[in-house]
């Protein structure tokens, strides 16, 4: 495995430097402090990895698995109790929590006794990630310590559970967890497998007991140390001590993942259909899998991602495509960066036929590489990082290579991220690079992409400095890069303060930023100014007040515009799944002035039937002397979510917008539609449209069949007029795993 990983390495450094011209490499020299630093840090790879001894725990074993009813019984009496009361958020004791940790033949057993004074919030009844938004208690594993995959199990006080892996953002097998609410505050139980965990043989594994309170905003943990930035730090985490990890944990399944899709629609939308594919995951040691797809669905966009908020930039979007929720865990990797151009954006990749990859970890490595084969076009990522971790520093390097290549067009982009952290003195300096050649880049001058800076990151604090330049030309095909042809600086600023626990305020936070870019020109580029106050109260009230002077060259003009935001946000349960909010925000923008209000709120109406409302307005007036429209534009949406079951939901959904898009500084503004607005929807500045969308969604997950019944697609601009049917059944691991 060594020498693979070493021919990988090589093979990647070989793509990364080839595709560095003279010119580059010439300016590479300016950075040669950054240089001599990675060098040591690669030295660093020796060193031992410090653990907490203060936080160690030899696991017992018992004889068969305790009870899972919510309750501590006889069954739990061999089990390690650990207190789990420090108070990480607010740096001071909190209340009693006591964590019993055991282990049976096939499980890691656990168990958290909750005393709280305040209400409960628990709202999820389903399992998913709405779980972290209640009060919750959680386990998060590190089975081969601060290297490796990282694992972490929640329930909230009513038994609805939700889990995570760094290895596939998809990751859904079935353990076990059930709450029960007592006099004082509740009880969890939880059994977790071992063979949905790949722990590497490891048999000492590093963990964190932690719980939520939504009231207070509090983070209660079990290992802590002074001067500790995160909680969940695997560098600061305490010690599980004689894991006896089954068998079948140390040899991990092979996945095959079949799905059948039927789809009833009109003529119009490409008449009635079905399909068949396969998702394949084959593990070839016991970190690392050899992944394709053949013939993949891609019919479900989970989210509806229609958004009217005003923003000078193309917007972003969440990939919820399987085969790149893990081909591309591995990816994007940095240890800092301020405004960061992403050089591989799954989305750009249009559908393709068959995939194929590999992934996984060694040591202090992770790496992928991926192929995306569709019709007269290839899309191809390959990554490498090393990144350690510990208690006296933390530091990385990262090498990734993107490739497209398709008729008229073939695009590589090679970069390299690299930091490093002092644990003890919170200072930090990272460099960044890359390079962009192909079609597009008619001179490698303009394809390079620099960045370099430093600063200080504790856990209230975080304070640097960042200088940036990227070039005209550098915009990888499959990336996303929110604006070329700039070169400045940007320092920040950003401090929290805490509060006793019986003042009125909770706490407070101050967010300062500052940009200035220039072009290749010697012209300003982009500024930005920003100032954010949020204040966060005991009873769950919060109140953001924030200015933005922002100014953006625009790309089809090259004008410099100002796209200012001003306003405030006022919430109330903003952290929980019931939220409220009402904002607004206004300035000077584009060629006028611009005025946005939003209002949010989700209420339950009975339990496990939630109704979420919005609604949005924006208002563009143009300034008298120019010769554009006023664009007014409204966004409503409704939904009911109905959590029957733990396994089961059915959302169903409405949206609708109405007006004129506003303008941006990447799209040419359409002057002609100046008339008054018809029926045709566009998507250029000041197009008319006039949507609705109407969509209903029912999920069931078992052990080994998932089942979805669809219509529509809550994420198209109008619905779309289609039944799906879709059953997937997973043959030897289960899902994500």
């Amino acid at each position: 495995m060594q020498g693979l990983l070493a021919q990988k390495l090589r093979a990647l450094v070989a793509v990364y430097s080839d595709s560095m011209d003279v010119a580059a490499c010439g300016k590479m020299l300016r950075f040669a402090p950054f240089g001599a630093l990675i060098v040591l840090l690669w030295g660093f790879a020796s060193l031992a990895d410090t653990a907490q001894t203060a936080f160690a725990i030899t696991v017992p074993k018992l004889d068969g698995p305790p009870s899972m009813n919510g309750v501590i019984d006889a069954s739990w009496a061999k089990a390690v109790q650990v207190p789990v009361n420090f108070d990480f958020t607010y740096q001071r004791p909190g209340e009693e929590t006591i964590a019993y940790i055991a282990q049976d033949a096939s499980a890691l057993d656990v168990a958290f006794v909750v005393t709280q004074k305040t209400p409960l919030t628990a709202n999820e009844q389903t399992n998913g990630s709405g779980v972290m938004s209640d009060d919750s208690v959680g386990i998060v594993l590190f089975p081969q310590g601060t290297q490796g995959f990282q694992y972490e199990f929640i329930a909230n006080p009513k038994g609805a559970r939700d889990q995570t892996s760094s290895e596939n953002t998809s990751y859904e097998p079935q353990w076990t967890a059930v709450a029960r609410k007592t006099p004082t505050g509740y009880v969890v139980t939880m059994r977790i497998p071992f063979d949905i965990i790949r722990s590497g043989h490891s048999s000492q594994w590093r963990a964190q007991m932690y719980r939520m309170v939504v009231a207070t905003n509090s983070m209660l943990v079990w290992s802590h140390t002074a001067g500790q930035r995160q909680a969940t730090d695997a560098a600061f985490a305490g010690t599980l001590d004689g894991i006896a990890s089954s068998d079948s944990s140390l040899r991990p399944k092979p996945r095959l993942q079949i799905y059948g899709l039927g789809e009833l629609t009109t003529k119009a939308n490409g008449g009635d259909t079905s399909r068949i594919g396969a998702d394949i995951a084959l593990p070839v040691t016991a970190t690392s899998s050899l992944l394709a797809t053949l013939h993949p669905d891609y019919s479900n966009l989970e989210t509806d991602q229609q958004t009217i908020a005003p923003n000078a930039y193309a917007r972003r979007y969440n990939e919820v495509r399987p085969f790149f929720t893990q081909a591309t865990a591995n990816y994007n990797y940095n240890f800092s960066c301020t405004n960061c151009p992403t050089t591989l954006y799954t989305p750009a990749i249009p559908t393709f036929s068959e995939g194929y990859a590999y992934e996984g970890a060694q040591g202090p490595f992770t790496f992928g590489a991926f192929n995306a084969v569709g019709t007269g076009r290839s899309d191809s990522g390959e990554a490498l990082n090393y990144n350690v971790s510990n208690a006296r520093a933390a530091y990385g390097v990262n090498l990734q290579n993107v490739a497209v290549n398709a008729p008229g067009l073939h695009d590589v982009t090679a970069t390299q991220q690299s930091g490093y952290l002092n644990q003890h003195t919170h200072f930090f300096v990272y460099f960044n690079s890359g390079t962009d050649r192909g079609t597009n880049v008619t001179d490698p001058a303009l394809g390079d992409y620099f960045e370099y800076g430093g600063g200080y990151v504790s856990q209230l604090t975080t304070a640097g400095i960042t200088l940036q330049k990227i070039g005209e030309q550098f915009a990888p095909a499959d990336g996303y890069v929110a604006q070329t042809d700039i070169a400045g600086y940007a320092p920040f600023f950003k401090r929290t303060y805490n509060f006793a626990a019986t003042a009125p305020l909770r706490d407070m936070v101050v967010d300062l930023f500052y940009a200035r870019f220039h072009d290749h020109h010697g012209d300003t580029a982009q500024t930005d100014g920003s100032a954010q106050l949020t204040l966060d109260f005991r009873d769950l009230l919060s109140l953001q007040l924030f200015t933005n002077a922002s100014g953006v060259r625009t790309t089809y003009s090259d004008e410099f515009l100002p796209y200012d935001q001003n306003g405030f946000q006022l919430g109330y349960k903003t952290d929980t799944t019931t939220p409220t909010t009402v904002s607004y925000n206004g300035g000077l923008y584009h060629h006028g002035h611009l005025t946005s209000w939003s209002y949010i709120t989700t209420q339950p109406l009975v339990p496990a039937l939630n109704l979420s409302l919005e609604a949005d307005e924006s208002l563009y007036a143009p300034h008298n002397a120019v010769p554009e429209p006023v664009a007014q534009q409204w966004l409503e949406r409704a939904s009911l979510d109905w959590q029957f079951s733990r396994d089961a939901s059915i959302v169903v959904g409405a949206r609708r917008i109405i007006g004129r898009n506003l303008p941006n500084s990447f799209q040419a503004p359409d002057i002609s539609a100046g008339a008054p607005c018809g029926t045709t929807n566009g998507f250029s500045p000041f197009d008319c449209v006039n949507a609705g969308n109407v969509s209903f969604a029912f999920h069931l997950l078992r052990p080994r069949d998932e089942y979805y019944v669809v219509y529509g697609n809550p994420n198209a601009l109008a619905t779309t007029p289609a039944l799906y049917v879709k059953w997937i059944r997973y043959i030897g691991a289960e899902k994500g795993t």
